[in-house]
Order: structure tokens, then C-alpha cells, then sequence
């Protein structure tokens, strides 16, 4: 049964990636119709008011032609019209020979130079293709050709879309250089702090039994040989624990339906018998409750129940220090929760949420893994949860598992 979850898993993972990727690209394509779509309506209204520019010249043209409201009218009309706009037209005669023209890019406006000319003749065959041509009469009689393109702020708003579209493909590909930097660089701090984890849980067990072994050369008799052999075996044994602790992070785990409460109280017995005994000292307390079997690995549950009881005993004072830790069933019946609290200095709200971030640590000698892998081993080895549920400073914290019943 774990195995086809373990399985489920990965493809929903697969999958979430999929739809990920899909939705990136859809919404890339969705700005950029967009873009499109309003540029373009926009280039359509300018070219319709350029069309309308563009009578109105040849109607100017028309009174000039035949200065029929007055030499002195038409003068102004031309000068202040035709001549000081940034439009470009060419009027021809019949035989569409360059009469006049403005603002062609390139082109000077007034010369006889053929070459200049032939640029003109160009040009007009550019103009005719693309916007045709309106003829200006005078007397009913066509006398004139006027040619007209679009202004260079279209040609201008044709790039727009084009432009846009490389912006957000360069945001888009930014993102996901970062996203990525920024995943390597937390994968980084795990591989550092999975070494030094390894390095520190491993440290313990090989400096006892090399103390033991030192014993037996120097041929103390302090203990007896059985209890030092005794000794190296439970080191040994730890040794065997860590191993398949760390081998079974990235692995899928074994799921075993049983009964929490006896794994609960080994770790919590574990650290009892290695508290200092003068004085009060601190106290550990495990309270057993009423609880049915779950689906649960027996190494990494106990690792997790190690971390939070190591944090709270970093957390409390040495003379004063109340541990508890309690299992019981909710009130919905559909889940077993194991509580753990202290009376330590707690956890300020401003690094609340970042206490389950890989490599992030208030201690001097920390290396920030624990309540991360913790909560790795609870949510994707047993489709559970943690969470930091009270925190007050100074009054201590309290942190809550909670596991599906099988």
C-alpha cells in the first residue's frame, strides 16, 4: 500500500509540473494576444484619422488649385498646413509625376536631383500599393494625385507587440533562472547540512566505542568486559539506526501499521535516563493516550520525536525545565496527534514561519535541518502534518504532529 502511494505521488508531482508549464505558456500566449489585439486596434483608429488627413489635404489642395475663397485664404491654408506637416504624402500630376512631397523619410524635400526623384517614384508605387490613391479635381476634372503612407509613430506601434512579447518572455525566463538559483542553492544547504547532520549523528556512537575500546587495551576494570562489549553493541546498534535513518530519506520508506505510543515513549526514555539526576533538573513527561494504530516507519518517526525533544531541551532551562509529550485522537476520529511542549523561551512570530525552511537556524551550532527534515519525513513519508500550533516568548512552544489512522 505505501509503495502505490509513493507512486501516486511522483506522478501527481509530474503532473502538477505538466499544468504548471501549461499555464505558464498559455498565460505568455494570452498577454501576448493582448498586446496584439490592443496595438493593432489602436494602429486601426490612427490609420482611419490618417485616411481622413488625408482628404483633407486634397480638399486644401482643391481650394489652392482653384483659389476660390481668395489668394490670401489658400496661401495660409498651404503654409500652415501642408507645408508644416509631419504627414507623408506626395502629389503628383495626372501621369503621377512628383509634384510635391513631405516628410518621406530620407528623401529631400526639394530637389531636382534624379536620383532623389527616383525615390520619389518609389515611394508613390509603396503609397499606391498600400493605401491607393485620391485624385483632386478641380471643375469635376482630375488635375492632381495625392499619395499618402502611415505616420512613423505606426510603423513605430507595429513593433510594440513584438517588443512586449520579448519583455515578457525575458521576465518570464528571468523568473525561472532565479527560481532555479534559488533551488539549487536550498538543495546546496541540504547537501551541506545532511553531511554535517551525518557527520554529528555519527560523531557520538564512534567516540563511545572507541572510548570503550580504549578501555579494553588499557585493560581497565572499572567495567567488566561483558558490560564493555554490552556497550559497543548498543553503539553499534545506534550506528545501524543512523544508517537507515539517512538511507531512507530520498527512498520510499516502509510503512508499518502499529501502535505509536511504545515508539513515542522509547525516544522519550532514551533522553530521560541522559538528564543530569542532581536537583530537578528537567523534567520529561510522556503521557499515552487512547490512541488506534497508523501507518508509521518506526526509525524516521522516532528521528522526528528526537528533534523536537532535542529542541526543547535546547530551549528550556537546565534547573526549571518542564517537558511533556502527549498522543491522542482529535475530535474529527480521523487522525492521531502527538503533542509536544516546553516552557522554554519559545519562538518570536517573526521567524515562525521559517522555522521548517531548510538551513535556517537561531542557533549558534546549528545547522537548520532538523524541523526540515522533520517535517519532510511527516508530510511526504506519512502524509501528515507538523506545525509549530503555540508560541509565546519566554512561555514556551508547542508543536503538533498529526497522522492518518490507518
Amino acid at each position: 500500500m505505501a509503495g502505490k502511494k509513493e507512486k501516486i505521488k511522483v506522478y501527481g508531482a509530474g503532473r502538477f509540473s505538466l499544468y504548471f508549464k501549461a499555464f505558464l505558456l498559455l498565460g505568455v500566449c494570452t498577454i501576448g494576444a493582448m498586446f496584439v489585439y490592443y496595438t493593432n486596434d489602436v494602429i486601426d483608429d490612427i490609420q482611419r484619422s490618417e485616411a481622413r488627413i488625408a482628404k483633407t489635404y486634397t480638399h486644401i489642395w482643391q481650394l489652392v488649385a482653384s483659389d476660390s475663397i481668395g489668394s490670401h485664404v489658400t496661401s495660409v491654408l498651404f503654409d500652415e498646413v501642408i507645408l508644416k506637416s509631419t504627414f507623408p504624402i506626395v502629389v503628383t500630376d495626372t501621369l503621377e509625376n512628383p509634384l510635391f512631397w513631405k516628410a518621406l523619410d530620407g528623401i529631400p524635400e526639394t530637389s531636382t536631383d534624379p536620383e532623389v526623384l527616383e525615390k520619389v517614384q518609389q515611394k508613390i508605387h509603396e503609397m499606391k500599393s498600400n493605401k491607393g490613391e485620391i485624385p483632386i479635381y478641380m471643375d469635376s476634372i482630375p488635375i492632381y494625385i495625392l499619395f499618402y503612407d502611415d505616420t512613423a509613430l505606426v510603423d513605430k506601434l507595429r513593433w510594440i507587440p513584438l517588443v512586449e512579447m520579448i519583455m515578457v518572455v525575458g521576465f518570464v525566463f528571468l523568473a525561472l533562472v532565479g527560481f532555479q538559483y534559488i533551488r539549487l542553492s536550498d538543495q546546496r544547504s541540504i547537501w551541506v547540512g545532511m553531511a554535517k547532520e551525518t557527520a554529528h549523528q555519527l560523531g557520538t556512537p564512534i567516540t563511545s566505542m572507541m572510548g570503550w575500546v580504549d578501555l579494553l587495551k588499557v585493560g581497565d576494570e572499572s567495567f567488566t568486559k561483558e558490560e564493555v562489549y554490552r556497550r559497543i553493541d548498543i553503539d553499534l546498534n545506534r550506528l545501524g539506526i543512523i544508517a537507515n535513518r539517512f538511507g531512507k530519506i530520498g527512498s520510499e520508506p516502509i510503512l508499518k501499521t502499529q501502535d505509536i505510543n511504545p515508539l513515542t515513549s522509547e525516544v522519550a526514555q532514551y533522553y530521560r535516563e541522559r538528564l543530569p539526576h542532581k536537583g530537578q533538573g528537567v523534567q520529561i513527561t510522556f503521557e499515552a493516550g487512547d490512541i488506534p494504530e497508523i501507518n508509521v516507519n518506526r526509525e524516521l518517526y522516532n528521528w522526528v520525536i528526537e528533534n523536537l525533544l532535542k529542541n526543547a531541551l535546547e530551549a528550556v532551562d537546565s534547573k526549571t525545565g518542564m517537558i511533556s509529550v502527549k498522543t491522542y485522537r482529535d475530535s474529527s476520529g480521523k487522525e492521531v496527534l502527538v503533542k509536544v511542549s516546553d516552557n522554554g523561551k519559545g519562538i518570536p512570530r517573526r521567524i515562525a514561519r521559517r522555522i521548517f525552511k531548510p538551513g535556517y537556524t537561531t542557533k549558534k551550532r546549528g545547522w537548520g535541518l532538523g524541523l526540515s527534515l522533520s517535517r519532510r519525513i511527516i508530510q511526504d513519508y506519512h502524509r501528515g502534518n507538523i506545525s509549530l500550533s503555540k508560541s509565546e516568548p519566554g512561555a514556551g512552544a508547542t508543536f503538533v504532529i498529526r497522522l492518518p489512522i490507518a
